[in-house]
């Protein structure tokens, strides 16, 4: 709850407040000090009134789907109930426009409810950012009749979206390890080499007459084709440093921040996962998790969740995952790709380590 004074009704009714303490004094009457009382019961009057309007107020929200895409609109719905007695005058309705855009429903849009009364307010919403975090109306405010105060309160019910990033080509230059480490160690499981290997095979229709081994065809009297060798990779690790801020200071710095990182790890993990070449995630997930993606079956497993399955539980796992960060030694000659996620001064976003 958020109290705020304006400052022209302050001076207005401390006008009228002196007036009438005046006016008692001078000529005194039950007529004068009913005024008197009037005015000193105003403000705790109107707050209890304001106060019983929030009690009996009910919000509701939702859309079509709970999981959505960034940038994808879908219907919203906000209903407003009045369960009590008292009429609600002009209550106005703050909205999460930093993180989402409502079409149909404006920031500051002032509703009126009579007793027992319900109202629905339908919109297309589309999220910002990438995350899980709440979306459509997050304050209702209430104004006193001569507008001395507001009081502001937040909804008495939040709806969290889940919002999964967009794969793009954001992550191509970390995939592309063979421009900043030299390529060792790990087969792909789908690419090839240019050039034919030692393996061999029988000659099968279709084959190419240059990948015939004819010294070895002469030899055992039937042709025979070298077949290429798997292409050589890096073994690879990513690990996602995640920011590890409370959910109370989840503004809108950090909601950009978290949307830029998840957009780059899972382009990241689509790329090797379409190459068959796999890489190994270290990530935060409640506790510390290593997640392997070869494949589109294991990389949509790592998507489905990533939207809301970055955090930690404990502070013990922020320190687990930095021990593993600063502790090389169990790596061997794996290459090791760092993302941070809110490097701090003098550290880079993206590191191969």
């Amino acid at each position: 709850m958020r109290i705020t004074f304006h400052k022209k009704g302050v001076c207005l009714y401390l006008v009228f407040l002196i007036a009438s303490l005046v006016f008692s004094s001078f000529f005194g009457g039950a007529v004068s000090f009913v005024w008197l009382y009037a005015m000193l019961l105003l403000i705790p009057v109107s707050f209890a009134y304001i106060f019983v309007n929030y009690k009996f107020l009910s919000i509701y929200q939702t859309m079509d789907v709970h999981k959505v895409l960034k940038g994808d609109e879908h219907e919203f719905t906000l209903a407003l109930e009045n369960d009590g007695v008292l009429p609600i005058h002009r209550m106005k309705l703050t909205t999460y426009v930093d993180r989402c855009v409502l079409k149909d429903i404006e920031d500051g849009t002032e509703v009126s409810l009579d007793s027992f009364n319900r109202k629905e307010l339908k919109s297309g919403l589309s999220c910002r950012y990438a995350g899980a975090y709440d979306v459509g109306a997050g304050n209702v405010s209430f104004t006193d009749p001569f507008g001395i105060f507001t009081v502001r309160f937040k909804v008495p019910y939040n709806f969290r979206a889940i919002v999964s990033p967009r794969i793009t080509d954001v992550g191509d230059g970390i995939v592309d390890i063979e421009n900043i480490v030299n390529s060792t160690g790990l087969k792909s499981t789908v690419q090839n080499e240019d050039i034919p290997g030692s393996d061999m095979r029988a000659y099968e229709k279709g084959d190419s007459i240059s990948s015939i081994n004819w010294k070895i065809s002469a030899k055992l009297g039937e042709l025979v084709v070298r077949l290429p060798d798997k292409k050589e990779k890096r073994t690879l690790t990513m690990i996602l440093e995640a920011a590890d801020v409370p959910e109370i200071k989840w503004d809108t710095q950090f909601l950009k921040d978290r949307d830029r990182f998840l957009e780059l790890i899972v382009s990241c993990a689509f790329n090797f996962a379409g190459q068959g070449v796999p890489v190994k995630l270290i990530y935060p997930s409640a506790t510390i998790r290593e997640k392997t993606v070869n494949s589109y079956e294991s990389f949509l497993e790592f998507y489905n969740t990533v939207a809301d399955g970055i955090f930690y539980s404990s502070d013990a796992e922020v320190t687990k995952l930095k021990e593993m960060i600063t502790d090389r030694s169990s790596y061997g000659d794996e290459t090791i790709i760092l993302i941070r996620e809110r490097p701090k001064s003098g550290e880079e976003y993206c590191a191969v380590i």
